[in-house]
């Protein structure tokens, strides 16, 4: 297994779990696999624009797609009419005779989409011939690509880009394929999809628990001899004369400030833990799946 601080996959099938692992994605059926579902999906391009490496780019250009792309879609759609809703063709031409007539064309359009990227080195996924197994895969994003850990039929396009824009997100997955080439190098499939799924469900259970330390942090505070001082304050205050509420918020502020500084302090404790954990970004990928 190599690692790799960007990694590029070529996706034959299924460009939205790939979306999920890769730093770059060129999918083959780009029409299929990038098209709107519903009205509240973002169009084509947009989705392109959030996958491609940046040499299929063009700032310039009206919908920010460089010309190898814009010349791929086009062929794409003109070989597979049915993928953009065509059912029937002018003059009888089958849609059968029109891939197999346009089929050289397409395959030029794919080459220069590959060339004009600029990257070299591709991880191919969703290939049944060329995936390998995950143990042996040659990166971790192809491991954690292959083990189908989340259902993506659940995930919209608007959820994976807005993901792929988190930058905190983008930490937890380096720190997820960081683990993954550390701890599963030549591992047997079987056991990299049980030890995550078991390190999943370690994490799950410390994050109820760790709800507790905030509760019995505020709780620590308040029978501190600080807090009790200032309760004293309080009821010397009110027995000179102090209206009763003044005196409590005088001596209260003390004690509150205390237990919130208290409660900061253990919250930014948790966060950082979360980011460190491994799993977070799996199980952040699994909730959004879930509404």
């Amino acid at each position: 297994m190599t690692y790799k601080s960007k990694y590029t996959a070529l996706a034959w099938a299924d460009a939205r779990t790939a979306a999920l692992f890769f730093d770059h994605v060129i999918p083959v059926n780009i029409i299929p696999d990038t098209g709107r579902v519903d009205e509240d999906d973002p169009i084509y391009y947009e989705v392109l624009k959030s996958l491609l490496p940046h040499g299929l780019l063009d700032s310039t250009a009206k919908i920010g797609l460089a010309a190898p792309v814009v010349g791929y879609v086009a062929y794409f759609a003109l070989t597979f009419p049915e993928t953009a809703g065509v059912t029937s063709l002018a003059g009888g031409e089958s849609l059968e005779h029109r891939a197999a007539s346009n089929i050289p064309n397409l395959r030029e359009a794919f080459g220069n989409l590959v060339n004009g990227s600029g990257v070299r080195d591709f991880a191919v996924y969703g290939e049944p011939l060329s995936s390998p197994t995950p143990g042996s895969a040659a990166d971790p994003c192809l491991v954690l690509s292959n083990l189908n850990l989340v259902d993506t039929s659940n995930l919209t396009w608007r959820q994976i880009l807005e993901l792929r824009k988190d930058q905190d997100s983008v930490e937890r997955l380096r720190n997820l394929r960081r683990a993954v080439y550390n701890d599963y190098s030549g591992k047997p499939e079987s056991y990299i999809r049980e030890d995550i799924e078991f390190r999943i469900s370690e994490y799950e259970a410390a994050t109820k628990l760790w709800s507790l330390p905030l509760q019995k942090g505020v709780l620590e505070i308040a029978m501190t001899g600080e807090a009790l001082t200032a309760v004293g304050a309080a009821l010397a205050l009110a027995l000179f004369g102090a209206p009763v509420a003044a005196a409590a918020a005088a001596g209260g502020a003390i004690a509150v400030g205390k237990a919130a500084l208290s409660f900061a302090q253990r919250k930014r404790d948790i966060e950082l833990e979360r980011k460190r954990n491994p799993m977070a970004y799996l199980v952040r990928l699994r909730t959004e799946a879930a509404k």
